[in-house]
């Protein structure tokens, strides 16, 4: 069967018609449906993963917690080790009872010296120095001085000078050194530190 050339134009327009028809309704009503579901998978998977975050950080809230109790008993343990009081007794008290089970003599102290402290800023302590001086042997001042910056975190020493004893009686005392250094520590001024 043969169409007329009018027909066949006229249904090739009515198919290009809806052919056009169509792919005006995919682009503007399914394509537009499209970008919003991408949109709303983009923020599933945006939201899924605050989600996970939120889940690890409330995980691990419990380990922070013990960390910080844990870290303000330890700041705590330290701080009633820090200088008191009469600072120049509690160098005196503090240097000489640890010296004990050490061969070192300090026989002189200077007198102590209260600022700001200079290790960082805005620090909630003040800092006293305290110059010492005396005689060891070589070893016995080394463990001295590295067993006394171990056990007390909160001191430092600086300004360490060493000079071979001159003039000693015998024989084992020229090999002894003279030393004379700065201990500084740690001073807590807040009115919770004078009630212990």
């Amino acid at each position: 069967m043969r169409m007329s050339s009018e027909k066949r134009n006229k249904l090739i327009g009515v198919g290009a018609l809806t052919a056009g028809v169509m792919g005006l309704i995919w682009y503007f009503l399914i394509g537009a449906q499209e970008a919003t579901l991408r949109e709303i998978a983009d923020q599933t998977r945006e939201c899924t993963k605050q989600r996970a975050d939120i889940r690890s950080a409330i995980g691990s809230a419990t380990k922070i917690e013990a960390d910080y109790d844990s870290a303000t008993q330890k700041l705590a343990s330290i701080e009633q080790e820090i200088a008191t009081g009469d600072l120049y007794s509690w160098f005196y008290n503090t240097i000489k009872n640890f010296k004990a089970s050490y061969h070192v003599d300090i026989p002189d102290f200077s007198n102590v010296e209260v600022g700001d402290t200079t290790l960082l800023y805005k620090f909630p302590y003040k800092q006293v120095k305290i110059g010492i001086s005396g005689t060891a042997y070589f070893n016995d001042f080394g463990r001295f001085v590295s067993d006394f910056e171990n056990r007390y975190p909160h001191m430092r020493i600086e300004n360490v000078a060493l000079q071979p004893v001159t003039g000693g009686e015998r024989e084992a005392d020229r090999e002894k050194l003279s030393f004379r250094m700065d201990i500084i520590a740690l001073v807590n001024e807040s009115p919770a530190a004078d009630k212990r």
